[in-house]
């Protein structure tokens, strides 16, 4: 029984609805924690380096090196912020050091994850104002297939102005906009 429902979940990745067409993937090794600048943009961390990308292009606008070795002295004692010190910012941070971002827009989308067996993770949206039509908690979602990502330890969360939602990994980040 267990097998089966984790086939049903994995036949059912597709794209996000609509109007979340928009999918830029930002590939990067070792990602360990992720978040968004109070301006929307993308923030990836790694051992050795972070970046801020555009959320609409990938485009890298900022990458810090650490060659002085400080970026793991930039989080917050609880590990839920991080200081960037080019944006003059602190921002929420999620991932192995972090919390696990904003999984609910103001306008009622809805991100949740699946986990069809021990070490697997499915992400998956939906608009809380239809309906649930399966009594089967999952089917009530578009469940997320991935381009670059493995479907394991995922963290995910939309942007401060909700105009985008992201998944990421450890191999990068997954980037959804309307």
């Amino acid at each position: 029984m267990f097998r089966k429902s984790k086939t049903q979940l994995f036949q059912h990745l597709g794209e996000p609805p609509n109007p979340w067409g928009n999918r830029i993937v930002i590939g990067a090794a070792g990602i360990i924690a992720g978040g968004w600048t109070h301006d929307n943009k993308i923030f990836l961390l790694s051992s050795d380096a972070y970046s801020i990308s555009n959320p609409e292009t990938g485009e890298k606008e900022i990458q810090n090196w650490d060659e002085n070795e400080q970026n793991r002295y930039k989080f917050s004692k609880d590990n839920l912020e991080y200081r960037i010190d080019e944006l003059n910012q602190t921002i929420k941070v999620f991932g192995l050091r972090g919390g696990n971002g904003n999984h609910l827009s103001s306008d009622y989308w809805n991100l949740d994850s699946f986990h069809p067996s021990l070490g697997e993770q499915i992400i998956g949206l939906r608009h809380p104002k239809s309906a649930d039509q399966f009594s089967e908690y999952w089917k009530n979602f578009q469940l997320i297939r991935l381009e670059r990502l493995e479907y394991s330890t995922l963290t995910y969360g939309f942007s401060p102005n909700e105009r985008h939602f992201a998944i990421f990994g450890s191999a990068g980040a997954e980037i959804f906009s309307r």
